[in-house]
């Protein structure tokens, strides 16, 4: 449970009687044949803390994050995505690093796992001027196939904590290739940290894609057979003039080359990051996921210009179906059914408009759709993946419903 400490004898009242007397186990005095009033404790205070842990429903453990460890125990948990694609340095390798830390009193201690990246020489920390701070030497005996480097920073100054902390401390690792560093990131404090169990490393399906890459957070629910995932990504989207900034994100569950499980959402420049549950996991998934059979892959799915233009419009039913409708011009073939909206009664190529019903959204999806996070995409014969899309937003109400 959690424990909040406060020194009550401030808050202690004032008594009529000119002897109040302390009474053992209780923690102000009281007058005689008086009732010890109750404790003068800030509920409110107590309960807002707890609101404000709630807004954190990573998982069943969402509470014992790591900053709450750090008030118990001195212990504090940060992680670092590396890619050699930030700022102020040039993308110049398709290499990916995933570096976990745990701050001790005045100690530094980390693990960094890579891939597509050969042994490294060096962990270089600076602060956000490039200043080098600390650089720790690999090991020359640690196996270079391993992917993964240990080590310590002893005695941190105070100075370097508080950057540490206010997470302006950057981390890179040095090779032989890039004496400047060929991954690089920032050292940030996450509240899935406390929790995870199971992680990975995302490359870049093209190894010419520079600077790109990502990694994911796992762990199972403390009850239920859920997994709980948060992904967090660099590089997989390229900044548009004049685009929607809200691009899909298709994100798959492999086994051996198969697709077990398949989330869709949306995700922006500005908040790349993914979280999600997943549902029910199999005594075969539980399995595969402990000897490391599982494969996580995510997918943009950027839109192609097809120079067809239309509108559509949605209405959320009480009964929770959803009833659409989408005009078109200038489209090239005909209607064909996709995703999870049924195709509509007219399959001509001319057909101005579509109509059809949506009978059983989820409760995410309502969400989602209340939350101008939908959005639609029209496929046609020629264009399987989609010849018109475009995003679902709320219409306030202002006469423009005459106009259908």
């Amino acid at each position: 449970g959690k424990v909040n400490c406060k020194n009550m004898k401030q808050d202690c009242p004032v008594h009529a009687c000119p002897r109040a007397t302390l009474l053992p186990g209780h923690c102000c005095p009281t007058c005689p044949k008086e009732k010890s009033p109750g404790p003068p404790f800030d509920t409110f205070e107590y309960f807002q803390d707890k609101e404000d842990d709630l807004e954190k429903p990573y998982n069943d453990r969402s509470y014992l994050n790591s900053e709450g460890m750090a008030r118990d125990d001195a212990r504090t948990e940060f992680v670092a995505l590396l890619t050699s694609g930030s700022e102020p340095w040039h993308p110049t390798s398709s290499a990916v690093a995933k570096a976990r830390f745990t701050l001790l009193r005045s100690y530094l201690l980390f693990s960094i796992s890579y891939e597509r990246l050969g042994r490294p020489s060096r962990v270089r920390f600076s602060n956000p001027e490039g200043n080098v701070l600390f650089e720790h030497p690999v090991q020359k005996s640690a196996a270079p196939e391993d992917g993964m480097l240990c080590g310590m920073w002893r005695t941190v100054s105070k100075a370097n904590i508080q950057l540490l902390r206010g997470e302006q401390l950057r981390v890179s690792l040095i090779t032989r290739a890039q004496p400047s560093g060929e991954v690089h990131g920032h050292i940030v404090k996450h509240r899935a940290l406390f929790a995870e169990t199971f992680g990975a490393i995302l490359t870049s399906s093209d190894p010419t894609h520079l600077g790109a890459g990502g990694m994911a957070m796992l762990t199972l629910s403390d009850t239920e057979n859920n997994l709980h995932f948060i992904l967090m990504a660099r590089g997989l989207l390229e900044p548009g003039a004049g685009e929607s900034p809200w691009v899909p994100l298709r994100v798959r569950i492999l086994h051996q080359g198969q697709t077990l499980r398949e989330v869709h959402t949306n995700i922006t420049m500005e908040d790349p990051d993914f979280a999600e549950v997943l549902s029910e996991l199999s005594a075969h998934e539980l399995q595969w996921l402990v000897q490391g059979q599982l494969r996580i892959v995510a997918e943009t799915v950027l839109p192609t210009k097809t120079g067809s233009v239309g509108s559509a419009k949605l209405e959320l039913h009480k009964n929770g179906t959803l009833e659409y409708q989408v005009s078109r011009r200038y489209a090239s073939s005909s209607w064909v059914s996709r995703g999870v909206l049924p195709p509509p009664a007219c399959p001509l190529t001319t057909c101005p408009q579509a109509r059809g019903t949506w009978e059983n959204p989820s409760a995410r999806d309502a969400h989602m759709l209340l939350q101008n996070e939908l959005f639609l995409n029209v496929a046609t014969k020629d264009w399987a993946e989609g010849e018109l899309r475009g995003q679902v937003i709320s219409l306030p109400y202002s006469g423009l419903l005459a106009r259908y």
